[in-house]
């Protein structure tokens, strides 16, 4: 696998065990993939795996060689954050992608972009302290 550069991502694939929203944003650091943690919400038609804002906020530490990165192919979902300054228009960029929308996006749950951009916002003020 060709080493990723470090730098922001939002990454379209799931795991459900990692309990991931779609999209997350995540930070690629020193060989190693950064996600903040999340916890199951009462919003039933966002699951299987979305979270409440400001809900948890645990780091989570992965190699690329980690099972849960390798079983979902979820390095081959990155999408570079080129422009962290502003997530709204990264996020709309990401979401208007046709080819990114017809991979990953097949629920209206997956389309709460309202819930969805707070949650990347939160996730970016928890992985900017790395």
């Amino acid at each position: 696998m060709p080493e990723i550069s470090d730098g922001y991502y939002l990454m379209f694939e799931i795991g459900w065990f990692l309990d991931l929203l779609i999209p997350t944003l995540v930070r690629v650091k020193g060989g190693s993939l950064y996600l903040v943690g999340s916890k199951p919400c009462e919003i039933k038609d966002l699951k299987p795996c979305c979270i409440p804002c400001g809900g948890a906020e645990e780091l989570k530490k992965l190699s690329f060689d980690d099972a849960a990165l390798k079983a979902f192919r979820s390095d081959d979902s990155l999408r570079p954050v080129h422009r962290k300054e502003d997530l709204a228009e990264e996020l709309l960029r990401a979401l208007n992608d046709t080819e990114t929308r017809e991979r990953y996006f097949n629920t209206k749950g997956k389309l709460q972009k309202e819930a969805t951009l707070e949650r990347i916002m939160s996730d970016y003020r928890v992985l900017s302290k790395i």
